[in-house]
């Protein structure tokens, strides 16, 4: 049973920490200290240490050797890795819903709901709206392991968003790509589908890569405060 208490301490801690890290709370390259977010969310070191593994593993923090935690750094070359491999996920997906003229009720639920958003809504509402839609395509594939593969992928997305999706789309303009995408797969074009998914996601790595901070290293190596901050979603 106590041990049972302490994984689910682990795991509440971890889910706040991931909130806050997306949320913006702490910069790029930020250092974590452990003392004053034990003392700050009332757990033990190891507790914390603990949480801290888990989101390393997931992609979110970085440990360095003898300097400690800090929040990941994504520098351009991993925003074009992962992109790359999103698009190639998405691409498929698009293709296989095509083929059978077959748009998912999820995507079309996250269609609408994305769609109703506005300039006030905040950068993780509108940041998790955009990508419920593109999670419900590919899980409307049926593929297990195409959805697999995108959802390990879905946490260094969101970390992509949150730290420099600030100037890049409106609501309507994402909206409105997703609506083109949505027409080709209906009428079962999987050229035309293909090519507006790579249209949307291709521009967006072109975006995010220019806008990257750390264009070679990350900041935490350099020793050096990330000068970067999360802003929301126009």
């Amino acid at each position: 049973m106590i041990r049972r208490l302490t994984t689910s301490r682990v795991e509440t801690l971890e889910d706040e920490l991931e909130r806050q890290v997306l949320d913006g709370r702490f910069t790029p390259g930020e250092h974590l200290g452990e003392i004053a977010l034990a003392e700050e969310f009332d757990v033990g070191r190891n507790t914390l240490r603990a949480a801290f593994d888990g989101l390393v593993r997931r992609g979110l923090l970085v440990k360095s050797r003898n300097r400690g935690v800090f929040v990941r750094a994504l520098t351009a070359h991993d925003l074009a890795e992962i992109y790359e491999l999103r698009t190639a996920l998405e691409v498929q997906a698009s293709r296989i819903l095509a083929g059978r003229r077959s748009v998912p009720d999820a995507a079309r639920s996250a269609y609408a709901h994305h769609h109703r958003l506005g300039p006030r809504s905040s950068q993780r509402v509108v940041v998790e709206a955009d990508l419920a839609f593109h999670r419900a395509l590919v899980v409307g594939t049926g593929n297990a392991r195409l959805t697999r593969a995108h959802k390990t992928l879905e946490i260094e997305i969101l970390l992509c968003l949150a730290q420099l999706v600030q100037g890049y789309a409106s609501v309507g303009q994402l909206a409105g790509e997703h609506d083109a995408l949505l027409e080709a797969i209906e009428r079962g074009d999987q050229t035309e589908a293909e090519a507006v998914i790579r249209r949307h996601l291709e521009n967006a790595t072109l975006w995010l890569i220019e806008h990257a901070t750390a264009p070679d290293e990350p900041l935490y190596t350099l020793g050096r405060a990330a000068p970067i901050e999360s802003r929301d979603l126009g």
